[in-house]
């Protein structure tokens, strides 16, 4: 689904509309401050209020955030403020003396409460680190809210009503204090409407603080410069609703990263030490001495300690090689992409994950220095091709970069994609020696807000294996379809190796009949799974998976003992041991246990070489180690070895040639239709005369009826397996077809070339 305009559903919005209201309410409280007091100027100080309470309506509006709940709590909050600010103006209007509490008192109050309302909900997904370090900063303020308010208030008493005004609004002003800084932190500071609303949270406490303290010594005077603080606040919440980023200004869903960075540290520090230099400036006596050398000394630490953590920061988030993001970096950055995003899909994050094809071969050869010089050329070349300051290159490790592309559109992610196929074959000479380079593009894009950043990364990784597999040197780009395959696999696998342990895997036989004779001449145990849930399986249904995922081995091992074990069962109950053919797959080939395999469970069950035929597909012939090793060992300890599903692969006469086998067994889709077709027919003619001049039995598959079977006989064909007979079955069935066979007696067990 490709992007919706900028801004769809909501009302277009002023870039600048923010700032004119901020330095036009400035300009008015200035003024408010350097004209004299009288009844007109006194409505200055209501007027500006009210506005910041009009702007945060209308920023809710025009801005629609996702957190709509908490900016209209913020909202509300400050218009019952301004309805308080209305009420004193209306006291001075009418010569009238303000009693205490008062229904403005009350209204501040409710307005403190819904403030702190909106800031919790504000930042209810903050981490733990931003409430720590806004805990840094808030604890001592309450301490001097103790010791020069508080307590005082509750020592002084007088009347009750009176003292919960004068402590529930300071306590207020605190928990608004330190939601606001936790939400502040959270998000960094990245965004103007963030800064802009912890800014108008401490002027909201800096004046509160003031009064509260002013009000017990009898120094409050109206129209002061303290009164700047009351109207820079609704200002600054007012400009912060009205901002164009305001409908981005979330905290991540997801926490990815407890470091500190320095601008976290430089907020936090400057904090401390405010209020070190205050507690100075408010100490008497030797304790302003003490309190200055603390101050002194603190101010020195905050400096000593940033350059180290500013080199701790650039090693845990940077790649030391190429000077990119980190995967830890690149995490946090897009978890704060995907809580930028507006929950209408009118913008979409992507990640495009590129992996260099074959780099192992440049390592390999020309050594890892050559290929981290190759790996910087590389990030250059990356970094060369998105988008001018908005998107951000990684580096995961190894030849993995990550490209995260904030506010993208799927075209904007084809461009970019396109570029990094195309431009990477240029060469890169290293030593005197041009390579060509290719990548493999991996495409993830979203537009959901709540989705887990690693699953992002997870998705955008199986789209990159997915371009890969499709031919290396492309993107792919991911859908659904890819996360239920992955799912599958993965789920898959968990049960495969569950079957293994509980004894889930069994074996069926399909009988191999002599044409010359009508006697047997072997049985291919053909293995499926017996699950627990689904029924019985087919090997198509899990075996590739297993060759996929290196457990094949322990697949073939439990098939084997328990083809040996039938073996010895129907030796005991017939007399006579019936050779088994077993497939071994070609992965398991170029194995080295494979051999000691094979003759431990030969001995183990006390069964002869001769009994034992392994059936390999023709794809395993291209590789010599193979024949001249595996297979020419296993024969010489009289293990017979057959060539399955003949004509289907890839190999040549000389291959046969060499005489690494015993029978070729000729793929149905030969045998099919040889009645009717003359071409088929002289196909497998000419199979049948292959494998008897090289001197090996010849073997069709597929025979599902008397006219196949009769013209494989014409053709000289020594024996065939089908349907025609009986579909393969379990142990059990085996013994019964012997008993209504009589004709399938006992032979002499398959030879082998030694």
């Amino acid at each position: 689904m490709s992007a919706l305009p900028a801004g769809l559903g909501a009302a277009p919005r002023s870039p600048r509309l923010w700032l004119w209201f901020l330095l036009a309410g400035t300009v008015a409280a200035t003024g408010y401050i350097m004209l004299p007091q009288n009844q007109i100027t006194n409505w200055i100080f209501p007027a500006i209020n009210t506005s910041g309470a009009v702007a945060a309506w209308v920023g809710l509006y025009r801005g629609r955030p996702r957190n709509r709940a908490a900016w209209g709590m913020l909202a509300a909050a400050l218009s019952l403020s301004a309805a308080g600010d209305i009420i004193f103006a209306g006291y001075d209007l009418f010569h009238a003396e303000a009693p205490f509490p008062s229904v403005a008192d009350v209204l501040y109050i409710a307005a403190h409460l819904l403030a702190a309302a909106a800031v919790v909900r504000l930042s209810h997904h903050a981490g733990r680190d931003s409430m720590l370090e806004a805990g840094v900063l808030t604890v001592p303020l309450a301490l001097q809210y103790w010791i020069h308010i508080i307590s005082p208030t509750l020592h002084d008493g007088g009347n009750t009503l009176a003292v919960l005004v004068a402590v529930v609004t300071p306590i207020g002003t605190l928990i608004v204090l330190f939601g606001a800084l936790r939400a502040g932190l959270s998000m960094e500071l990245r965004r103007a409407p963030a800064r802009l609303l912890v800014a108008g949270m401490v002027a909201w406490f800096v004046p509160d603080a003031y009064y509260a303290t002013a009000s017990l010594n009898g120094t409050y005077v109206a129209g002061g410069w303290m009164d700047l603080g009351w109207m820079l606040m609704p200002l600054l919440l007012g400009a912060a609703a009205l901002h164009p980023q305001m409908p981005q200004l979330n905290v991540p869903l997801h926490v990815s990263t407890n470091i500190l960075s320095v601008r976290r540290y430089l907020v936090v520090i400057a904090g401390v030490l405010v209020l070190d230099a205050y507690a100075a400036l408010s100490a008497q006596g030797p304790d302003r001495l003490a309190a200055l050398a603390v101050l002194v000394s603190a101010t020195l630490a905050a400096i000593r300690i940033r350059r180290p953590l500013h080199d701790m920061g650039r090693r845990a988030t940077q790649d030391a090689l190429t000077g990119l993001p980190n995967r830890t970096e690149l995490l946090r950055r897009l978890t704060f992409a995907l809580a930028e995003l507006p929950d209408d899909g009118s913008s979409k994050v992507a990640l495009l994950f590129c992996d260099l094809d074959r780099f192992k071969d440049v390592n390999d050869s020309l050594g890892h220095e050559a290929g981290d010089r190759m790996l910087v050329t590389i990030a250059e070349r990356i970094a060369a091709s998105v988008r001018d300051g908005r998107d951000i290159v990684a580096r995961l490790g190894g030849d993995e970069f990550v490209i995260l592309m904030p506010g993208a559109t799927d075209a904007d992610t084809d461009v970019v994609a396109e570029r990094l196929v195309t431009t990477f074959t240029e060469p890169i000479v290293l030593d005197g020696i041009e390579l060509y380079p290719s990548v493999s593009v991996g495409v993830r894009t979203t537009d959901d807000y709540r989705a887990d950043p690693a699953e992002l990364l997870r998705d955008a990784d199986t789209a990159m294996y997915r371009a890969k597999s499709g031919g290396r040197g492309r993107a792919e780009r991911f859908d659904d379809r890819y996360a239920a395959e992955a799912s599958a696999r993965l789920r898959l696998d968990t049960e495969l190796r569950h079957a293994l342990g509980n004894g889930e895997l069994v074996c069926v036989y399909h009988p191999e009949i002599d044409l010359v004779t009508g006697r047997l001449y072997a049985l291919e145990a053909l293995v499926r799974w017996q699950h627990p849930e689904r029924g019985l399986l087919s090997p198509d249904e899990f075996v590739p998976h297993a060759e996929t995922h290196g457990i094949i081995g322990q697949v073939f091992e439990q098939v084997l003992h328990q083809v040996l074990a039938q073996q010895g069962a129907w030796a005991g109950e017939f007399g006579w041991r019936p050779p088994v053919a077993v497939n071994v797959s070609p992965r398991q080939l170029s194995d080295p246990r494979l051999v000691p395999v094979v003759l431990a469970a030969l001995e183990a069950h006390d069964a002869p070489a001769s009994a034992l035929i392994l059936e390999v597909t023709e794809t395993a012939l291209v590789d010599d180690a193979v024949m001249t090793g595996t297979l020419a060992e296993l024969r010489r300890h009289g293990v017979a070895v057959a060539v399955d599903d003949f004509g289907t692969g890839y190999s040549s006469v000389s291959r046969l040639a060499d005489r690494h086998w015993d029978a070729l067994k000729i793929d149905r889709s030969f045998v099919a239709g040889i009645v009717d077709d003359p071409a088929r027919e002289g196909v497998v003619r000419a199979m049948i005369a292959l494998a008897h001049s090289l001197k090996l039995r010849a073997i069709a598959e597929g025979v599902e009826d008397e006219a196949t079977l009769d013209k494989l006989r014409e053709l000289g064909c020594d024996a065939a397996q089908g349907y025609y007979y009986t579909r393969p079955v379990d142990a059990a069935g085996i013994g019964e077809l012997f008993a209504l066979a009589p004709q399938w007696a006992t032979r002499e067990p398959v030879s082998s070339a030694a």
